[in-house]
């Protein structure tokens, strides 16, 4: 007991300062710690485990070395380990590193304790980064920064160094201190151990709990302007039509107005390079979301998020999204259309949150200028309010508007250590023709903690309220919903956390009050291992009300009627580190008028560094009183990782709904950060007979250059 409370004592008192120590000579970077410079820069060595043993010290020797100069800030990592048991499958830039080794560094560069850049480097040299925001409840994984970082294994475990630009950050120029956070990841223990100490109660990236960077100052970010023209060549074919060539270029501007307010501007802009989307086949009354993958509208997201889309684990977050990209620059089927211009203004300007956007795309019908504004302000620690507006739309041909306000107060103080928050928000629209009926808003009380975590909210949507820019899948609806879960951890039996507690979502008609949807799960089991194994089983009771006739696939229709049963959920996780992992989901019970079995099973091989393969097979098997079918998704990634820079990613996709099959291959050699040749092919192949057949392909060489002043 007395080991216990003095490893506890000690890391709570631990050091949270680090000083800023300024160099002359900047350090190579290539993944060597072995130059002089690094003896002068601050050196940072206790760590403590939030996950799996909280306030013990970390299991392997680490070193965080920080150091800067005038134009950039550098962190160089020493991690001891057995070379034997380092996990280190990816080499790419800014793919998931869940399930590798790695180190991860926050900076707070505003010192407001709520918002931050994440950066990430593995063992091969795998870089990444992101935005926090809501004081490391929202990452946006997807917005990427310029710099550079280099890994190196060695015999003693490995090591890595990286030099951060000024001019890849907004901050506060008037300020000599910055926020700083460390962590290291090692898989193969399920460990994350931190600098400073951090709960379990914290969110995985939590600002407001971040160490103080002190002493930084006579940085610079250059004129803050960055130049990107690119070319894009390619050739699109589609059977029956003669070939189209292409050549385009295009020119992006970045300017810093201020260390902490970036203008962006986008002229004939090109995405033909982008990655797919990922198939899904709609088996619901209801739009499905797809996520943004294009890089002009990633970068600075977080400053569009409102209301209850600022919440990544909020089971709702994708009902009500007053302003979502997508609804620009692409049709209802997500193909491409030209955006002639783009403008943007993102940043912090002292207390204020900004985010502006103008875009003009080459649509051919409707209505083709869209603009969104929204601004919040700070309130105390870690609360805010603001206010969204929306111009434009791509739903019809009517001039749409729409305006909100929000208010989310939130605390990581809560009883000493949880965290807490409380959302208000409203929204208005105004649409030609539609009077009345046509506000949303809606309120939750959130509680994400370790060993229990709740949550209750209640939104209402009238039936005129449209979402010209934005994505609401359901109107003229009253819709309350909650969840109520325990994590015990009993440190026994090989458990690392006991998982249990149950979830509701009741959804009724705006006008009648009638019942609409309704569903209760029940999770009575619930377990993640030491070993990295986790297993979940949960029953789910679902009520549905249809006042019309609903066809579900192909032919087959669900007759209008009220309809309630039962299914039983059973879900299996493996250990990410093993070169083999995977995920699979059996789900099984009644389903309207029928029964339903689905199964999703992901396997991953690391066969050898560089290649990779994935495969993800979801199967939906569904019997009616009209007979049965089954709703088929395939897909494969067969990937080649040359180094950190140089990548080629296959991604084969079929489904039975539209009997096709997709394929992208794409090539990216990364030469320097913002200089970028990538080549990318895309293709569909439909089966009209017994034979698959490209039916249409695309090929894009594009060639990106970046001057940075």
């Amino acid at each position: 007991m007395f080991v216990v409370i003095l490893v506890v004592f000690k890391a709570v008192n631990a050091q949270q300062t680090i000083k800023a120590v300024r160099i002359t000579d900047p350090p190579t970077i290539d993944g060597y710690v072995n130059e002089k410079v690094w003896d002068e820069a601050f050196a940072i060595d206790e760590f403590y485990q939030r996950e799996p043993f909280e306030g013990q010290p970390v299991s392997k020797k680490t070193i965080f070395l920080t150091c800067y100069d005038a134009n950039n800030i550098y962190f160089a990592v020493k991690c001891w380990d057995d070379p034997k048991k380092i996990t280190a499958k990816e080499m790419a830039r800014d793919v998931s590193l869940g399930k590798d080794d790695r180190v991860q560094i926050i900076l707070d560069t505003y010192l407001d304790k709520r918002n931050g850049y994440w950066f990430q480097i593995g063992p091969r040299g795998s870089i990444g980064d992101a935005l926090v925001s809501g004081n490391g409840a929202v990452l946006n994984k997807e917005w990427d920064g310029l710099w550079t970082g280099k890994a190196k294994i060695t015999d003693w475990g490995w090591q890595a160094e990286m030099a951060i630009p000024f001019k890849t950050m907004g901050f506060d120029k008037e300020s000599t201190q910055w926020g700083i956070k460390f962590i290291r990841n090692i898989v193969n223990n399920l460990e994350a151990s931190y600098w400073p100490v951090s709960n379990l109660n914290a969110y995985k990236f939590q600002v407001s709990d971040a160490g103080v960077l002190d002493g930084i100052e006579n940085i610079t970010q250059g004129i803050g302007l960055d130049i990107s023209p690119y070319l894009v060549t390619g050739l699109n074919t589609k059977k029956g039509e003669e070939n189209d060539a292409k050549l385009t270029g295009g020119v992006d501007l970045f300017y810093q107005i201020t260390p902490g307010l970036k203008s962006s501007l986008t002229i004939n802009t090109d995405f033909a390079e982008t990655e797919v989307d990922d198939r899904q086949i709609n088996l619901t009354r209801f739009s499905l979301h797809y996520p943004e993958k294009r890089d002009f509208f990633l970068d600075g997201a977080s400053h569009f998020k409102f209301g209850i889309d600022a919440d990544d684990t909020s089971p709702v977050s994708k009902s009500i999204i007053p302003f979502f990209s997508r609804r620009m620059g692409l049709d209802s089927l997500g193909g491409p259309i030209p955006i002639n211009v783009g403008a943007k203004l993102t940043g912090q300007v002292d207390k204020w949150n900004i985010g502006m956007m103008y875009i003009n795309d080459g649509r051919e019908y409707g209505i083709n200028n869209f603009s969104v504004a929204r601004v919040t302000r700070n309130l105390g620690k870690q609360s805010s309010v603001g206010i969204i507006g929306t111009y434009g739309n791509a739903l019809g041909n009517d001039p749409n508007l729409v305006v909100g306000a929000d208010m989310n107060l939130s605390t990581s103080t809560f009883q000493k250590n949880k965290n807490a928050s409380f959302l208000l928000f409203g929204l208005k629209s105004n649409t030609k023709d539609l009077d009345g009926n046509d506000v949303s808003w809606g309120s939750q009380v959130l509680y994400p903690n370790d060993f229990i975590k709740a949550r209750l909210g209640y939104h209402q949507i009238g039936k005129n309220f449209v979402a010209g820019m934005g994505f609401v899948p359901r109107t003229n609806i009253k819709e309350s919903y909650g969840e109520l879960k325990f994590g015990p951890r009993p440190n026994k039996w090989g458990i690392l956390q006991i998982e249990l507690g149950g979830s509701f979502d009741y959804i009724t008609n705006f006008e009648t009050k009638d019942l609409e949807t309704r569903e209760f799960e029940i999770q009575p089991l619930g377990i993640r291992f030491l070993s990295g194994e986790a297993i979940r089983y949960s029953l789910v009771s679902q009520y549905e009300s249809l006042t019309e006739d609903f066809n579900i696939f192909e032919d087959f229709v669900i007759p209008q009627g009220t309809y309630e049963w039962w299914q039983q959920q059973i879900k299996l996780e493996t250990k990410g580190a093993r070169k083999v992992w995977g995920e699979a989901s059996y789900r099984f019970g009644d389903f309207y008028n029928g029964t339903r079995n689905d199964i999703k099973m992901m396997v991953n091989w690391k066969i050898a560094v560089p290649f990779f393969i994935g495969g993800t097979v979801t199967q939906n098997n569904i019997t009616l009183p009209d007979g049965k079918f089954t709703a088929n998704i395939f897909q494969l990634n067969a990937n080649v990782l040359f180094s950190p820079n140089v990548t080629l990613y296959n991604y084969f996709q079929y489904d039975n709904a539209s009997n096709s099959a997709g394929w992208q291959a794409r090539f990216q050699w990364i030469i320097k950060p913002g200089n970028e040749i990538i080549l990318a092919w895309t293709s569909n192949f439909n089966k009209p007979e017994n034979v698959y057949i490209m039916d249409e392909s695309a090929v894009r060489l594009k060639l990106k250059y970046n001057i940075r002043l």
